[in-house]
């Protein structure tokens, strides 16, 4: 097992390992999965996944939806769940989540952003360790409140020591990345691919499903929220030939029902909420489509895990990460939000042509392969941590 040991004066990290002594890594958020099902929940697994073996521990610090604090094990992670009296705007209300960050003895401080209950917390308890600044997104729905919020998180960005951007594409959109380009690093989500094998089993259950709903499917998967663009979807699947499988749950679901069921074409939206496995979906599904409105949707991990199944895809442009992982006219079709004309062009150019569908999922899990694996991720953060850890 590779241990990654603390810094001696002009000894290169990694070195010492055999001591014991080894990189402590704390990671922070508001959630964790499971049991929270969000595109942040579930890259923050993977990180721990990709990492564990090479750290000497990793924790999580998050809030625990009730007011009391409590210590759980997820999966064999440790979770310091600090109590919290509710939410406002999604951001936990946490008197606790302070005192947490300062008790937590770590060599890595491993945020996850945007979170202002942690920025605050560590603008006011400077916590010891060196600090990772996971950008995920920037803030879309709650923006009137950066006046506010604005200068306590560029203060905290000040303060890290690497800030990571998860494509080239938002580090080169996001205002707030390219006022701190000098500490930023890129490094793009990744997927355990070997999951997504096409295994015997997954292929008898895609039969199933095509079985159950016919050809020309297009598949949706994620959690139902604003700024998934669904209603468009929904819309534009009047001039598709074919069927909208759309798999999750959330926020919207019963408004996403009502609206679908109002349209002429209903009985080709079908919802089947929550499954065990989405694989077998994408094995059966023809197209996969993302038809997010708002730069939330800053990377699209289901773009990624939809074509390391060799589906391809269709997105929007908004500037984010969903245009780095799918590529025009490459690995699928971008075009643009809100326009359910659009994605019905795109949707019946990819229905109708079996062998352009073929070479774009070729490309997709190609890329997959080449940039979107979990172990490339956690290769990158791990250097990440090795590099600031030598700093003096």
């Amino acid at each position: 097992m590779l241990l990654i040991a603390p810094h001696q004066p002009g000894a290169p990290i990694g070195e010492g390992a055999e001591t014991g002594e080894s990189v402590r890594v704390l990671h922070i958020y508001k959630d964790v999965y499971p049991p929270t099902c969000g595109g942040i929940e579930i890259a923050i697994r993977r990180i721990i996944e990709a990492t564990r073996d090479a750290c000497e521990a990793i924790s999580v610090l998050i809030c625990s939806r009730n007011r009391k604090s409590e210590f759980a094990e997820v999966e064999g992670t440790p979770v310091y769940k600090a109590g919290e009296w509710g939410r406002f705007l999604s951001a936990p209300v946490s008197p606790y989540f302070p005192y947490w960050l300062k008790r937590l003895q770590t060599d890595i401080l491993h945020y996850h952003v945007p979170n202002p209950t942690a920025v605050i917390s560590h603008l006011l308890v400077h916590p010891r360790g060196k600090v990772v600044v996971h950008y995920h997104s920037d803030i879309v729905r709650q923006e009137k409140w950066l006046k506010l919020y604005g200068p306590l998180r560029d203060r905290f960005l000040r303060k890290a020591d690497v800030i990571l951007a998860t494509s080239p594409n938002y580090l080169e959109s996001s205002d707030t990345l390219r006022r701190f380009r000098d500490k930023c690093a890129v490094i793009p989500f990744g997927v355990p691919v070997a999951r997504f094998a096409p295994t015997g089993e997954i292929k008898d259950l895609a039969q199933v499903i095509r079985r159950r709903y016919g050809t020309g499917l297009v598949l949706f998967v994620g959690i139902l929220r604003y700024y998934k663009g669904l209603h468009y979807l929904i819309e534009a699947m009047q001039h598709v030939e074919g069927k909208l499988v759309i798999v999750g749950d959330g926020p919207l679901l019963p408004g996403l029902i009502a609206f679908a069921q109002k349209q002429p074409h209903a009985e080709r939206i079908i919802f089947v909420g929550q499954v065990e496995s989405v694989v077998p979906y994408y094995y059966a599904a023809d197209v996969f489509c993302l038809p997010s409105i708002y730069r939330s949707e800053a990377f699209g991990l289901v773009l990624v895990e939809a074509a390391a199944c060799g589906l391809p895809l269709v997105s929007t442009e908004l500037g984010t990460g969903t245009s780095y992982v799918n590529r025009h006219g490459e690995t699928g079709l971008v075009v643009p939000p809100q326009d359910p004309a659009a994605l019905a062009g795109a949707l019946n150019t990819l229905l109708a042509n079996p062998n352009l569908r073929h070479v774009y999922g070729a490309a997709a899990r190609r890329r997959v392969q080449d940039l979107f694996t979990q172990e490339a991720m956690g290769r990158q953060i791990l250097e990440t941590y090795r590099r600031i850890l030598e700093r003096e």
